[in-house]
C-alpha cells in the first residue's frame, strides 16, 4: 500500500505542472529582435542573420516564410537552421523540400529544442543541398519570455 502522503505530494506536483502550462497559454508570445547579415536572395550556403537574446525564454516555434526562385524539389533544396551561440548547438531546423519553386511558403518547427541558459543569441543559417535555385528567406521566433 502506498504512503498517502506521497499520493497527495505527486497530485500536488501535477497541479503545479498544469498550472505553468494554463500559465503560459495565457501569455501572448514574443517574437526576437532579427539582424539581417546576408541579403536575399542567398545563392550559396551562408549565415542569413543572428536573433538577439535579451532575457531568459521558453521557446515556442522557429518559422521561416522562404520563396525559391527557381529549382526545389526532394533532392535539390535549402535546409535552414536556428543554431545557437555560443556552442553552435542547432536547436531547430527547417527545409525546402516540400515547398513549391517559385512560391511563398511559411516552414515551421514547434519541437524547439530550448536553449542553455548561457546562449546569448542565435543565428539563421542556409545550407543548400544539391543545387536549389536562390532563396529568399524571412525568419521569425516566437518565445515566451520567462525573467529579465
Amino acid at each position: 500500500m502506498s504512503d498517502p502522503s506521497i499520493i497527495i505530494q505527486r497530485q500536488i506536483l501535477d497541479l503545479q505542472m498544469s498550472m505553468e502550462v494554463l500559465r503560459k497559454s495565457d501569455v501572448p508570445p514574443t517574437y526576437l529582435p532579427y539582424a539581417q547579415r546576408s541579403l536575399n536572395a542567398l545563392a550559396a550556403t551562408a549565415a542569413a542573420g543572428d536573433f538577439a537574446q535579451p532575457w531568459s525564454a521558453y521557446f515556442l516555434v522557429f518559422s521561416v516564410s522562404v520563396f525559391v526562385a527557381t529549382t526545389n524539389n526532394g533532392t535539390n533544396y535549402w535546409t535552414i537552421d536556428l543554431i545557437e551561440q555560443p556552442s553552435g548547438t542547432v536547436i531547430a531546423t527547417v527545409n525546402t523540400s516540400a515547398a513549391t519553386a517559385a512560391t511563398w511558403t511559411r516552414l515551421n518547427d514547434t519541437s524547439v529544442t530550448q536553449p542553455a541558459s548561457t546562449c546569448a543569441s542565435l543565428t539563421c543559417s542556409a545550407t543548400k543541398t544539391l543545387a536549389p535555385g536562390n532563396l529568399f528567406l524571412i525568419p521569425s521566433v516566437a518565445v515566451l519570455r520567462t525573467g529579465n
